[in-house]
């Protein structure tokens, strides 16, 4: 079983997008914010071509102005 492909994971990745988007945050200043040279790290997280661990998680949330346990509630909903 794969991490990317559970529906939860792609709703957390979904919530992190809807939220950069909703905070006007373009890829790369959301890349710049963490200090990635470009925004291919952030882009292949958004389209599940790379998978995220919890200190990246944790790292964009931070980035994002969110609290990253409401990202953890979206993983333990069914």
């Amino acid at each position: 079983m794969k991490t990317i492909s559970q529906p939860s994971y792609r709703r957390l990745v979904g919530w992190l997008i809807a939220e950069r988007k909703f905070k006007k945050i373009s890829q790369p200043e959301l890349a710049e914010a963490l200090g990635l040279p470009h925004n291919s790290y952030i882009s292949k997280i958004e389209l599940f071509e790379r998978k995220m661990d919890v200190y990246e998680f944790v790292q964009i949330c931070k980035a994002l102005e969110l609290d990253p346990h409401e990202g953890i509630e979206i993983l333990l909903k069914p």
